[in-house]
């Protein structure tokens, strides 16, 4: 009866051992699975972050071309909206320039045809 229960308890320890090499084997991929991970985050990351700066200079040098900053006050972005209107530029071509909303463009150039019509 006592060679049973040494038998039974090698069995479980056994078994408890190779529980514990398998448990090692499972960690060490998943560490290295979400090392990868992190890897691929970062990377994507970065990718984002240039993306957006490389978009932000693009916007800076069109502007520079144009010769246009946009506008600081609610004045500013009055005559702004004016005067690219009166040189041909539709809402959405202002709205891009300026760097404002298109439905503030157009009330804007709203503004300003009936500024217009009450002048003339």
């Amino acid at each position: 009866m006592e060679s049973l229960y040494l038998c039974l308890t090698g069995a479980i320890a056994l078994f408890a051992l190779l529980l514990g090499f398998w448990q090692l084997r499972v960690s060490a991929m998943l560490r290295r699975e979400l090392d990868t991970l992190r890897q691929e985050l970062l990377a994507s990351q970065t990718r984002s972050e240039q993306k957006a700066s490389f978009s932000k200079s693009l916007d800076q040098v069109e502007h520079e071309q144009k010769g246009i900053t946009p506008p600081r006050s609610h004045s500013e972005k009055y005559r702004y909206v004016a005067s690219l209107a009166a040189q041909g530029f539709d809402a959405q071509g202002i709205a891009v320039a300026l760097q404002m909303a298109p439905v503030e463009v157009e009330q804007l150039l709203k503004l300003s045809q009936l500024k217009h019509q009450t002048e003339g």
